[in-house]
């Protein structure tokens, strides 16, 4: 495969003479330098600027534009967005846009059937570290080659909170569909080269993104650039391959053609149905290997509904900007119904530490206060390896709190990782310290033979 470069990015200065040099702040950064060097990064978009003349924001769009483009699915409260991703590997900035869920429903489930699957995507989601984990589209696939079923299928949900993909190689079918759905801005999906021209005219009809598959990357590669040629460019690939290793290999070259070799061809999100691939592997890590192979939109079946829940987990932890680790805010918090003799726990503000402490001493209905001191997002083992967990910080945000007002006893309890600091914390905040166990599962037996007995 011959791979071509996209024009080499510009530099901060030569972005800077394309701009306005008024300094006027209105971008939201004081100078127009500072503004150049953003959008170099990537961290603003080129339309901040109001002063841009439309040959200069053509060309910067072009120059500043992410290696895989980004493409909104559905609108409003119910748009998604996929692609816009700038590297290979988390380590070198962030991603942008989690992987989308898609739950597939088809036209041969009966009404019953498709509520009930409704039902249990709603039930999947759940709360973790402040968000809120789910399902996030409907995948509509034309499993029965008619019109009549899909189109009752697409009636049934066009109203659920979820953007849709529209899956049918018919385009007849199609333009049933996209009627229904007018200005809801679904995925068409099911486009390959016999059919492009139709889909793509249905595309731009409705003004929706457009799916093409192909069996091999010649083949796939044509249908873009038709694709391309006519104007079109929310697209969405789905990859080469009918085992799980194939698509895993496709999509890793997909993505490191665009974004390592600029090869603008190849740089869309893409979308795949692992249960559909000849594997042994088990379906729900079928979904968590594409996932880590970059692919956009990851369509499952609702049998697979029911092990999503570490899947989910395992995105989010995906999406994490390892520069800025997900925090809570600093402060004294509650847990159950503590009293004036409930014992004071310590630890840090690292997200992930702080909600399987609190969850922990919930399931082991443990009444206590918790003082979270910040260490930077950190976790215990961390701030302490990097000196970011201080006895000054954890007597200041004691002060701050008025935890010595609330209890009747002057003893706080440490993790087990932090416990070369008790020293320095009793002797900055005047408490008895006792150092807990490791594992916070071992908390309540810790309280019941360290604390209570005193």
């Amino acid at each position: 495969m011959r791979v071509s470069r996209k024009a080499k990015q510009m530099s901060p200065i030569e972005v800077y003479k394309l701009l306005p040099k008024t300094n006027c702040g209105k971008c939201g950064f004081p100078t127009c330098m500072a503004f150049a060097f953003k959008l170099v990064q990537g961290a603003v978009e080129v339309d901040k600027c109001p002063y841009l003349s439309d040959e200069a924001k053509s060309l910067l769009t072009g120059m500043t534009a992410p290696p895989v483009a980004l493409v909104v699915i559905g609108r409003g409260d119910k748009a998604v967005r996929v692609g816009g991703e700038k590297v290979s590997f988390r380590h070198e900035d962030k991603f942008y846009n989690q992987p989308v869920i898609a739950l597939e429903l088809n036209d041969l489930m009966d009404m019953e059937e498709v509520k009930n699957c409704l039902k249990k995507a709603e039930e999947a989601a759940f709360e973790r570290m402040e968000q809120t984990l789910k399902v996030n589209a409907l995948a509509l696939r034309n499993l029965s080659g008619r019109a009549e079923p899909f189109v009752r299928l697409v009636e049934l949900v066009k109203d659920t909170p979820y953007p849709l993909i529209v899956s049918t190689e018919n385009p007849s079918t199609a333009m049933k569909a996209l009627n229904i759905l007018k200005d809801e801005r679904p995925l068409l999906h099911g486009a390959v080269l016999r059919n492009l021209m139709p889909m793509a005219s249905l595309a731009r009809r409705f003004k929706c993104p457009i799916s093409v598959k192909a069996a091999d990357w010649r083949t796939l590669l044509a249908a873009v650039n038709r694709l391309r040629g006519i104007g079109l460019h929310d697209i969405v690939i789905h990859p080469p391959g009918e085992t799980l290793k194939e698509v895993i290999e496709s999509l890793t070259i997909i993505r490191r053609l665009a974004v390592d070799k600029k090869f603008d061809r190849l740089g869309y999100p893409t979308i795949t149905f692992p249960e559909d691939l000849k594997s042994n592997v088990p379906e729900p890590l079928r979904t968590a290997a594409v996932m880590t192979r970059y692919s956009s939109i990851i369509v499952v079946k609702p049998e697979t509904l029911r092990f999503l829940r570490p899947v989910m987990m395992l995105r989010q932890s995906i999406m994490m900007d390892p520069r800025a680790p997900i925090s809570v805010k600093p402060g004294l918090y509650y847990v159950g119904k503590p009293t004036p003799e409930s014992p004071v726990l310590m630890t840090t503000n690292y997200a992930l530490t702080y909600y399987i402490l609190t969850e922990d001493l919930k399931n082991m209905g443990i009444d206590c206060y918790l003082i979270v001191v910040d260490t930077g997002g950190l976790s215990v083992a961390c701030s302490i390896a990097g000196d970011k967990l201080k006895p000054e910080s954890v007597k200041r945000v004691m002060e701050e709190t008025g935890i010595a007002e609330k209890v009747k006893h002057r003893t706080l309890i440490i993790p087990g990782r932090a416990a070369r600091l008790s020293g320095d914390i009793e002797d900055a905040t005047g408490w008895r310290v006792l150092v807990g166990p490791l594992r916070s599962r071992e908390i309540a037996e810790f309280i019941e033979k360290q604390f209570r007995r005193e």
